[in-house]
């Protein structure tokens, strides 16, 4: 069994304080920030920017990544650190941000290696600039986890990076920051992080540190989502939530997710759906395929869920929740055409790192079954 570092971890009203002496006691001077459009407009982000600029300190912002960052994006922005001549790199946003940002602080300062050239399994170079993370999603868990998800343009697919050496060293847990996320992306992240824990529960890399966090994870995520989809001011729900995707991301950062998020790769690469609403889609029937000689744990995880120590109630309730939180019930009111389900087919296939620990075997038949099921939805799966 192995276990990662975790960054150093500051939550509530203690994280703003706390990222003012970090950056002091890191002697930044330079420090880039690497966040969205949507969040560069936010008061929580004209916060941080405020206070990061304190003591004569220099900023320079990209705001321009955009979902599921290409890999050409992540270089441009790569290339900008290195002329601002960065020496500490933060980053503020969902996912793409963060996941872009953990690139960004190894190539700042160096030249002659290139995003493509990372990824993979343990491909990145010990040396990269101090790096901070303040999500503003809770659903993600990039600010602890060893994975950056990329776009890889040209194959039309996510690619990913996976490596100790880009665990973020800070991660500041601030309930504001979320608070300005639409009730959709807010129902979508926390399904991610929903995915996140349950897969790592079910993952054959599971172990008795992670089946703690997944578990955790799932209570609070059954406790606090919805709140936080119809109460986005509600800053106890969003602090829980942001814990809640944070032990989701420890437990699969120290295990593994698995099929769910196998699946879900294509429908981002091909059709640009967001990763969080991609997994949401493809939860119930990967799970359905899953059952089978795993009740035990599904019904461990739908005690954590929904209080049913019932292997056959989990999947119901998630499905109940997606219902009450908006969300898209199939592939097919998610705008995926039918005619491109045996290309995902095939394409999923390749995703071996991820369904090799899948607990069920997944061959190109059941993947063809298990798209099929998510595109009719309830109409044509058991629910």
């Amino acid at each position: 069994m192995i276990l990662y570092r975790m960054p150093e971890i500051h939550t509530g009203a203690d994280a703003m304080p706390a990222l003012a002496n970090v950056l002091s006691e890191l002697d930044v001077r330079r420090l880039f920030i690497v966040t969205g459009p949507h969040v560069s407009r936010c008061a929580a982000f004209a916060a941080v920017k405020a206070l990061a600029e304190q003591d004569g300190r220099a900023v320079a912002v990209f705001d321009q990544t955009s979902a599921d960052p290409s890999l050409e994006l992540v270089e441009e922005m790569s290339a900008q650190a290195r002329a601002f001549q960065a020496d500490a790199v933060l980053g503020f946003g969902g996912g793409s941000p963060l996941d872009a940002a953990k690139i960004v602080s190894i190539l700042a300062d160096r030249t002659g290696l290139s995003a493509a050239d990372l990824v993979g399994t343990e491909r990145v170079p010990r040396r990269r600039l101090p790096l901070l993370m303040i999500p503003t999603t809770a659903g993600t868990a990039s600010e602890v986890t060893i994975y950056s998800v990329l776009t890889d343009t040209v194959a039309r697919i996510k690619a990913a990076v996976c490596s100790r050496q880009i665990i973020p060293d800070f991660a500041f847990l601030i309930p504001e920051a979320t608070t300005s996320m639409p009730a959709s992306v807010t129902a979508a992240t926390g399904m991610d992080a929903l995915c996140h824990a349950a897969e790592a529960y079910l993952s054959k890399r599971r172990n008795p540190y992670s089946d703690v966090m997944a578990l955790a994870a799932v209570r609070l995520i059954s406790q606090n989502l919805l709140t936080a989809c119809r109460e986005p001011d509600n800053a106890i729900a969003r602090e829980n939530m942001l814990v809640a995707s944070l032990f989701a991301g420890l437990a699969f950062g120290n295990s593994s997710v698995t099929a769910v998020h196998a699946f879900a790769y294509p429908l981002g690469g091909m059709h640009h759906i967001p990763h969080g609403l991609a997994n949401s889609l493809m939860f119930e029937p990967v799970f359905r395929h899953n059952l089978t000689d795993n009740e035990a744990r599904m019904a461990d995880l739908a005690e954590a869920f929904c209080g049913a120590h019932d292997a056959e109630a989990l999947i119901p309730a998630v499905t109940e929740l997606k219902q009450s939180l908006g969300l898209p019930a199939s592939l097919a009111t998610a705008g995926v055409p039918e005619s491109d389900l045996e290309t995902m087919s095939q394409a999923v296939m390749t995703v071996t790192r991820l369904l090799s620990v899948n607990p069920n075997p997944i061959g190109l038949d059941d993947a063809r079954r298990i798209y099929q099921e998510a595109f009719a939805g309830c109409e044509g799966a058991r629910c």
